[in-house]
């Protein structure tokens, strides 16, 4: 019997990337996945990756940013599944531009769907959670959001901001049985970073002490860590899963 047998878990961005794996890793271990995103044909993705490997869940459509929505999303699914246990929110967007030339839409777009959006379904789930006495949230922040790179503002701006909104609400439902940790990815193979190859995906490799990008299972693991038991007595942490990439920092090695 898996960790999460029989829980029921909500992955928004579940449809694609890192998302999959991390729907596969909780199905795999008996949860009640939803895998949720922008629209029915990305969550469908998602479901029929996970059928391909023997694995079921249920494919929902969300605005993560819209209120309403996420309330009637996340009432239906409570209602269905009888509560939310688990809410990861994996959904974000980014937008690569230096500040003084980023649009306004592009910089409002990335701050509502990564920031706004984690705060609107977090506070929603954890009504829920509540109401049940238990239960754990995982936002997905990324180094970014602790060390800042050029030419992604918005982007960085947005996950310290989910940094510090996941500390905040870990203090506030602390008191109700309700764990908030965020995850801190570094470089991970993903369809988000396709477009880095060649001397640019070596000199970023080179930053990792590790000496690679991770693997969407290892980011998985970790997450699946926080959302369990094992990790009963964690809460407000912020989890680099990097390969030593906030230790070492920006620095060329200096011994070789």
């Amino acid at each position: 019997m898996g960790r999460f047998q029989g829980r029921t878990v909500i992955v928004t961005g579940g449809g694609g990337g890192m998302g999959v794996e991390i729907c596969r890793t909780f199905a795999a271990e008996g949860a009640k996945v939803v895998v949720a995103d922008v629209n029915m044909d990305f969550a469908s993705r998602g479901v029929n990756a996970l059928k391909q490997q023997g694995l079921d869940a249920t494919p929902v459509a969300i605005d993560v940013a819209d209120r309403d929505n996420v309330e009637k999303v996340f009432g239906e699914i409570a209602q269905r599944f009888d509560g939310i246990d688990v809410l990861v929110c994996g959904a974000g967007v980014r937008r690569m531009a230096p500040l003084l030339d980023h649009s306004l839409e592009d910089w409002e777009l990335t701050l509502r769907v990564n920031l706004t959006g984690v705060f609107l379904c977090s506070t929603v789930a954890a009504r829920h959670m509540k109401r049940k006495g238990k239960g754990s949230i995982i936002n997905i922040a990324s180094v970014n959001g602790v060390r800042a790179c050029e030419g992604m503002g918005a982007y960085n701006a947005s996950k310290a901001g989910v940094i510090s909104f996941t500390q905040t609400l870990a203090c506030e439902l602390g008191p109700h049985r309700v764990r908030v940790n965020a995850l801190l990815p570094a470089q991970t193979e993903t369809p988000m970073i396709a477009e880095q190859v060649g001397e640019e995906r070596q000199r970023r490799e080179e930053r990792i002490p590790l000496g690679r990008y991770a693997q969407p299972s290892e980011m998985a693991s970790a997450i699946a860590f926080l959302a369990s038991d094992d990790a009963s007595f964690i809460t407000g942490h912020a989890l680099a899963v990097d390969g030593g990439y906030l230790a070492f920092g920006f620095r060329p090695s200096v011994y070789g």
